[in-house]
Formats: structure tokens, C-alpha cells, sequence
């Protein structure tokens, strides 16, 4: 009898460990599914678990495309825009969607290999890079750093698909509040992270963009309404024709654009649609005290200015009287 129960009972035990087993290949198996070698890690916890160092990647290449060295970047005493670029804005950023290679980019004229593409860490078990580049282990990163003034690092670095990546110049402006806010960093930096720019100023774009709300029509498409609006006459110069055909391209597009202002300032407008938003610093002294207690998303206003729905929040619940 005692060995018949015994029996039974190790019978048992092994229909239970095959049986938790299963349980767990499956969680490993759904697991695996969510996650892959190729998905972008978060730019935040790569360099708090110093998997890699700020600078050594895109973080700086609106630096080292002029020829500053990015092998040397991290050991150097980062200060000015560099310093805000990566201890401001990067080491905070808590996401893993994909940003411009550029801060300071343009669709057309200057451009080179790497215009317009968007990027992120991932594993050094991925093998689909798109272009990007492999990591080395960590004496390849040494030796690439100091002797052959190479910028290599013990991450590898993907150039990101829209099809199959989260890319921030696919979010909308309220998504990338949500994200500054989340991460506390800058919105004017994150919106040059996000979304292509072109040269072409506010003052240039205005007489359109009003022209196109004023005469909005609900009824027809947002491409409909644009070309509803007269293109004006060229006798006044070629720069007229090619803001006019720019901005039109930008509207019907529904790509969030920047446009540029001179200087390449943080504050400009961005259009998404038929949307104009201006990005505008704190008047001192709040910008300043913003920025020196590190709060970095208070430092910037993200305005509506034009052409946007009101807001369609619902008021809170009063308990009282419920």
C-alpha cells in the first residue's frame, strides 16, 4: 500500500514539474514573441548600466559631422550644447522609440548618408542593422577610443523602420508632450529629435497656413482645402513659389514639420496638418529657474497656435453631489 502511494505521489510530482515546466517554455515563448534581439532599448537604462557612452553613437552628430572627434567625447568635459544633448536629454530619456541621427537636419540642401534616418541601441544579438553599425567588446572599445580615434562602442546601433519601429517623427504632438513630460527633458530638443525640419521661417509660412484654416471646410479632404487656396503669382521671385509649394507639401503630408527660424534657435513652429504649434521659452526668470533645478520640461511651452480642435476633455467627477 505505502509503495502504491508513493508511487502515486512521485506520479504526482512529476505530472506537476512537467506540467509548471510547460507553464514556464510558454512564458518564455510569449515572452520571446514580444520581445527580440532587434527591438530598441531605452536610451535611459542603456546608460545607467553603462552598456554604452553617450557620444560614442548619434548623440553628438551634429558635432562630429563638422569633424569633432566622438571617440574622444565621453572623456572629455562635456559643456554648452553637448552637455545638454546628452546629460540633459539623453541620459534622462526614458523611451526606446527611435530619434533623428541629426539634431539639426534638413530634408534638402546640406545633406549627407545619414539625412533623415532615425536610430537606437539595441543588442549585440542583432544582425538587421540597416545600415547601422556592430558593436566591438569592451577592449575593441578601448583601443577604437583612444588609439584609432574611432568611435566604437559595446552596443550595437540600428537604423529604425517606421514599419517596424516606434519612431518619434511618427507621434503626434500631444504623444511627445506625454513623452517629455514623462521623461522631464526639454521639448524643444525632443522635437528636433522628432520631426525633419526645413529652412523656411514662420514669417514665410503664416499668410498660407491662415489662409488655409480661414477657409477650412470640413466636408472636404485636408489636400482638397489646400489646393482650394490661390497659389499666388511668382512675380515677385522664386522664393515666393518655393515657400508656397514647401508649405503646401508640408500640410498634405500630415508630417510633423519644423520650421526653421535664423540661428537655428529652441524657439520656432511646427506644422502637423493643417496644425500650427509654437515652441516658446519660459520668459526669465522662470526659464532660467526651470532649467538650473533641472526641471527640463517646464523650461518650454508647446503651444497650439493654429488650426487645432478644442479639447475634448471630460470634467472631473464631483462625489458630492453623485
Amino acid at each position: 500500500m505505502v509503495s502504491k502511494l508513493a508511487f502515486g505521489l512521485a506520479c504526482v510530482s512529476f505530472a506537476s514539474a512537467l506540467s509548471g515546466q510547460q507553464v514556464q517554455e510558454a512564458e518564455r515563448s510569449v515572452a520571446g514573441a514580444r520581445s527580440t534581439a532587434c527591438d530598441c532599448l531605452e536610451f535611459a537604462g542603456v546608460y545607467y548600466d553603462n552598456l554604452a557612452a553617450c557620444g560614442r553613437a548619434h548623440e553628438l552628430y551634429f558635432a562630429t559631422k563638422y569633424g569633432a572627434s566622438a571617440a574622444y567625447a565621453p572623456t572629455e568635459p562635456i559643456a554648452g550644447l553637448p552637455h545638454q544633448v546628452c546629460n540633459n536629454f539623453f541620459k534622462n530619456f526614458k523611451n526606446n522609440s527611435c530619434v533623428n541621427v541629426d539634431l539639426y537636419a534638413y530634408p534638402s540642401g546640406n545633406n549627407d548618408a545619414n539625412s533623415g534616418k532615425q536610430w537606437c541601441y539595441v543588442s549585440n544579438e542583432c544582425l538587421s542593422l540597416n545600415g547601422g553599425t556592430f558593436a566591438t567588446n569592451t577592449l575593441g572599445f578601448a583601443i577604437g577610443g583612444w588609439h584609432n580615434l574611432q568611435s566604437t562602442g559595446n552596443l550595437s546601433v540600428k537604423f529604425c523602420d517606421s514599419s517596424t519601429d516606434s519612431i518619434l517623427k511618427d507621434k503626434t504632438m500631444d504623444e511627445l508632450m506625454a513623452i517629455g513630460s514623462e521623461s522631464d527633458v526639454s521639448m524643444a530638443m525632443l522635437l528636433r529629435l522628432a520631426y525633419p525640419a526645413v529652412q523656411v521661417t514662420w514669417g514665410e509660412a503664416k499668410l498660407l497656413m491662415e489662409a488655409i484654416n480661414e477657409n477650412y471646410d470640413t466636408a472636404l479632404t485636408l489636400t482638397d482645402n489646400v489646393n482650394a487656396v490661390a497659389v499666388p503669382p511668382n512675380t515677385w521671385g522664386t522664393r515666393l513659389t518655393e515657400v508656397d509649394t514647401t508649405i503646401r507639401g508640408i500640410v498634405t503630408s500630415e508630417q510633423g514639420t519644423i520650421l526653421e527660424g535664423p540661428g537655428q534657435r529652441d524657439e520656432f513652429h511646427v506644422i502637423l496638418g493643417r496644425e500650427v504649434w509654437e515652441v516658446s521659452r519660459l520668459a526669465d526668470p522662470y526659464g532660467n529657474m526651470a532649467y538650473l533645478a533641472g526641471k527640463f520640461y517646464m523650461e518650454f511651452e508647446v503651444t497650439c497656435v493654429l488650426g487645432c480642435s478644442p479639447s475634448t476633455r471630460e470634467a472631473p467627477l464631483d462625489l458630492l453631489t453623485q
